[in-house]
């Protein structure tokens, strides 16, 4: 099993989807406050390692033990 190490940036996304029930990209790229095309790479890296799943009106978290991932990498 290959471990991902995240960068500050991609714990922060995470932790800003973690933190909210259901958020859209909007908000991700306003509190994260970074460009929408890093915004969306960032996005397609991390959502499988966290388990973000996309929806049609916004990004959620699922609550599983490799959630951590947001916080201890």
């Amino acid at each position: 099993m290959l471990i991902m190490e995240f960068t500050e940036r991609e714990k922060n996304v995470c932790n800003i989807i973690c933190d909210s029930e259901k958020i859209r990209f909007t908000d991700i790229k306003n509190k994260s406050g970074l460009h929408q095309e890093i915004l969306s790479r960032i996005l397609r890296r991390i959502g499988d390692d966290c388990n973000i799943s996309k929806l049609r009106d916004g990004y959620k978290c699922v609550e599983t033990a490799s959630t951590e991932c947001c916080t201890d990498k």
